[in-house]
């Protein structure tokens, strides 16, 4: 009787390793996937940051751009 309670004693210390193991590599790829999402988040972050910048330097063109072009064409009409 006593092998069986040493047996399942040890199939249960066992087991609860197994566990443990389990549990740290889930600790190891939740940190894995937490540090890619971070630099996803930053990368993202960065494209969105150099999209706007090109398109309010775009605005400034345009509203500079009809500007000037206009002041050359009433110049033309005064000669």
């Amino acid at each position: 009787m006593w092998y069986y309670a040493y047996l399942i004693t040890y199939c249960l210390q066992m087991l609860a390793k197994k566990v443990d193991t389990l549990n740290k590599a889930m600790e190891v790829e939740a940190k894995k996937m937490r540090r890619e999402i971070a630099a996803m988040e930053k990368e993202f972050a960065a494209v969105r940051l150099e999209k706007e910048q090109e398109s309010k330097a775009k605005r400034l063109g345009n509203l500079k751009g009809p500007g000037s072009s206009s002041q050359t064409i009433s110049g033309r009409y005064a000669l």
